[in-house]
């Protein structure tokens, strides 16, 4: 398992799923994709199995590209409060 980041913010997209923020970091030293397994585990102690759905990205004036991890639609947003850690489950498929 490696940590992906820690979320700061969600954003429930009507038909689209839950972003969440901040944007997965530049100096991470390892890939993730769409489709990835990632565990959740929330301040509570509680533990969520999931994937990535996607990613959003953008181009903010920097020129620098940012990516933000959208979860699948099956979650809520308070299924995911701030705080959660985003851990990449290492050595499965990809889900899909």
């Amino acid at each position: 398992m490696r940590l992906i980041l820690t979320v700061e913010d969600v954003f429930d997209i009507a038909g689209r799923g839950l972003v969440l923020t901040p944007q997965i970091p530049d100096n991470l030293g390892f890939a993730v994709r769409p489709k990835d397994p990632i565990q959740l585990r929330t301040p509570d102690g509680r533990i969520l199995e999931t994937y990535i759905a996607y990613f959003a990205s953008g181009r903010p004036s920097g020129g620098r590209r940012f990516y933000d991890i959208v979860l699948p639609h099956d979650l809520l947003k308070q299924d995911v409060p701030i705080g959660t850690e985003v851990w990449l489950v290492d050595g499965q498929k990809s889900l899909g």
